[in-house]
């Protein structure tokens, strides 16, 4: 059996997992494994941790094509400047600009998708639970770049609805997925915590409702594990309501 190392967060999630009543499961040696099993409501979840701020690396990329909207133009556009924090506003910038910042964000997002559809595809095979429900789990803790909850959950759905060429979802595996974030990613000890999710119908007339109420149990049991643990009376973020795809 293989032994994944896990950072702080992730040892801390998966305690609560097992308090919460899902199955913590171990590394396979060959091919890949999601993270947890949630038996009673047949979900296998998959948990991603951004840990790392994007900004500076997002930027580096973006500048090219602002500095070419601005020979064009002959001044600098709208949404350029804002603070230390960010030097672009994304709703302000201008259209072409929207768009290549979008395909940037889309791409890096496509890959965490990947790799959960692979690892829940997988566990589902080996366990033999090949009717349970996959869900993406993506911890938000240092990534500052992402921390508009709504407009992420907006790229994570657009990600999830991709075709492939005979026009089958290219990652089945994934019916729901969740964007939260602990250690409140803009550093403020307000208690102030989001929690985004979202559910995708596999087919017109599915009924995505028992995946969302679960998704709902899983949000208050993990804001009750963060008070007991840490004292922190945690409060949503207004602007982290869930929705279906």
């Amino acid at each position: 059996m293989q032994v994944k190392k896990l950072n702080p967060f992730e040892s801390f999630f998966h305690e609560f997992v097992k308090d919460f009543g899902g199955e913590v499961l171990p590394e396979a040696q060959d091919g890949c494994t999601a993270d947890y099993f949630f038996r009673s409501q047949n979900i296998i979840a998959e948990l991603k941790t951004l840990t790392v701020d994007q900004t500076e690396e997002m930027n580096r990329k973006l500048t090219p094509r602002v500095l070419e909207w601005v020979r064009k133009n002959g001044h600098i556009p709208r949404g350029c400047i804002q603070g230390r924090e960010r030097s672009v506003v994304f709703k302000n910038m201008p259209r072409e600009i929207q768009i290549f910042w979008l395909n940037l964000l889309k791409a890096s997002v496509e890959g965490w998708v990947r790799d959960a559809n692979r690892q829940i595809r997988d566990t589902k095979h080996r366990m033999n639970v090949r009717s349970a429900k996959g869900m993406m789990l993506i911890a938000n803790g240092a990534n500052v770049y992402h921390d508009d909850p709504d407009s992420f959950r907006r790229i994570i759905a657009e990600v999830l609805r991709k075709r492939t060429p005979t026009g089958g979802l290219r990652f089945p595996h994934i019916n729901a997925a969740v964007y939260f974030s602990f250690d409140n990613v803009k550093g403020r000890d307000d208690g102030m915590y989001f929690w985004c999710p979202l559910q995708m119908k596999q087919t017109p007339e599915e009924d995505t409702s028992p995946i969302a109420t679960f998704q709902a149990e899983l949000q208050q049991g993990w804001y009750k594990y963060i008070q007991k643990f840490t004292g922190i009376e945690v409060r949503q973020h207004p602007q982290a309501a869930g929705a279906g795809s």
